[in-house]
């Protein structure tokens, strides 16, 4: 198969789980704008906080096991991976067992820690049971990435969503339950998917525990355990070191607002999921790279390979993620039924956005550069790599956040990502090499920084920009990679085979 050829088999099972991510964040995403009219931005704030613990907890409850997985599961034969995959079921779901216990006898003290109020502690109890639904579904969505069975891993994840929203309906809207009926909601809808999995479970789950595949589970899996916390911390740290904002701070830095901390972490919490459009770019990828490259690492002109895809991710969400931030404020204001489709009270984090934008390009650059890692079996580093960004973003919040707030809170995660970045890429390089082709890459992230200057102008100031001067200035940035000749339709029509 020619090299756009295998580019195309990448693209076309990242276009899958793109599509039904799209459509699953897009429907997930329409919950957040219906979240900020039914619930306060200081309820808002506490559930964002739930969900936070929701996803550390996550990180220690799976042991990376979806990914060990992955990885080993491409050396044996379907005898092999039925042992690899009950064992790692088995490990898993006593894990869930001893976790839950521990989290139930903490949530008190886990409340009060995390400024929870004591009428919403309960909230930790329903946290609990999506966690255990939650990781019992990890190692079947691993093994349909591992087959390649894009189609079908997208049409659970679909149901997942159709069900979540189904719930939210039930319990929100109908039954009038709040905050409390927003968490049973996500109860139901994990419980919900691990029923909709359970045939892969039957099929591939055998009485069975093998003590070499249990050891190789953990020397792969449990280094992405710190790793994967490290990176939650610089994923999330905004939204709990804003706590270190006095109500003077706030009062200095929003002079008239009248915002009080769980406001502001509403507000910020609100902004951040407006960057979902440039996590979902980076997941959808992510989901079809490691398979992709696992499978072509011993193609003779794989390094060549790589370092093409590299620079095409880059191209697709400088297009992507600038579109994005030309018009966001635009998005926001769109009425539906008599309500824009954001509350206007947490319009005030739309100025954020471009920065978490930038900040998942860089995470995109770090996905990408783990396939030395992976191929190595060098897991072990992205706990150091990851720690060191979990030092950088809690010193960049301490420092930036008292001055400039949420902005403080944004640069601190662009500048954990970026080295991060660097990080992972060297040591990928020194793994296995790939090839850059500098002067094709150099324009393009030239490109990519002009966008990001072009787009956080627009959202600082968007009464400069009319519509018009945003299309106008959009397709001049939509020519420039052609111009330059960082793509080429030419040779993408001739490698068509």
């Amino acid at each position: 198969m020619s090299t756009f050829g295998r580019i195309r088999t990448l693209a076309k099972e990242s276009v899958i789980y793109g599509v039904s991510s799209l459509f699953s964040r897009f429907l997930n995403f329409l919950l957040v704008p219906f979240y900020t009219h039914v619930l306060s931005t200081s309820e808002f704030g506490i559930s964002n906080i739930i969900l936070i613990i929701i996803a550390f907890l996550n990180i220690v409850y799976q042991f990376g096991f979806d990914t060990a997985y992955l990885r080993l599961g491409t050396d044996v034969d379907e005898q092999g991976r039925k042992k690899l995959f009950s064992t790692a079921f088995i490990c898993q779901s006593l894990g869930t067992i001893i976790f839950s216990i521990l989290l139930l006898s903490l949530a008190g003290p886990l409340g009060k820690l995390f400024l929870i109020p004591p009428a919403y502690h309960h909230l930790l109890y329903y946290a609990s049971g999506i966690l255990i639904f939650d990781t019992l579904t990890v190692v079947p969505f691993a093994h349909l990435r591992l087959l390649h069975s894009a189609k079908r891993f997208a049409g659970l994840r679909l149901g997942n969503v159709l069900l979540n929203l189904a719930a939210n309906w039930l319990f929100v809207v109908t039954w009038h339950q709040g905050l409390t009926g927003v968490f049973r909601a996500n109860l139901v809808a994990s419980f919900g998917t691990l029923i909709l999995i359970s045939p892969i479970l039957f099929a591939q789950v055998r009485p069975v525990f093998n003590r070499i595949d249990f050891k190789q589970l953990i020397n792969l899996g449990l280094p992405l355990v710190p790793a994967g916390l490290y990176g939650l911390v610089n994923d999330m740290a905004g939204r709990i070191f804003l706590r270190v904002l006095s109500q003077q701070d706030i009062d200095r830095l929003y002079p008239g607002k009248g915002y009080d901390l769980l406001q502001l972490t509403g507000i910020f919490s609100a902004a951040w999921k407006l960057g979902i459009f440039g996590l979902l770019l980076v997941q959808m990828y992510r989901m079809a790279w490691m398979p992709f490259f696992l499978q072509r690492q011993k193609d003779p002109d794989a390094a060549d390979l790589f370092g093409q895809i590299l620079r095409y991710l880059c191209l697709f969400i400088g297009y992507s993620s600038v579109t994005l931030m030309a018009f966001l404020d635009k998005l926001v204001a769109i009425p539906i039924m008599g309500r824009t489709l954001f509350h206007s009270d947490y319009w005030a984090g739309l100025a954020i956005v471009p920065g978490v934008l930038l900040a998942y390009v860089f995470n995109a650059w770090f996905i990408h550069f783990t396939l030395g890692i992976y191929i190595a079996k060098k897991t072990k580093y992205l706990m150091w790599s990851n720690g060191v960004g979990a030092l950088v973003t809690i010193a960049g919040n301490l420092l930036l956040i008292p001055r400039f707030g949420l902005w403080g809170a944004t640069i601190s995660a662009v500048l954990c990502y970026a080295v991060i970045a660097v990080m992972v890429m060297r040591k990928s390089q020194s793994l296995f090499p790939i090839f850059i082709e500098w002067k094709k890459m150099l324009p393009v992230i030239l490109w990519l920084t002009a966008g990001w200057v072009f787009g956080t102008w627009v959202q600082a100031m968007p009464q400069n920009f009319s519509f018009l001067n945003r299309l106008g200035i959009l397709a001049i940035f939509y020519s420039i990679p052609f111009l330059t000749g960082a793509v080429s339709l030419r040779q993408m029509n001739l490698r068509k085979t």
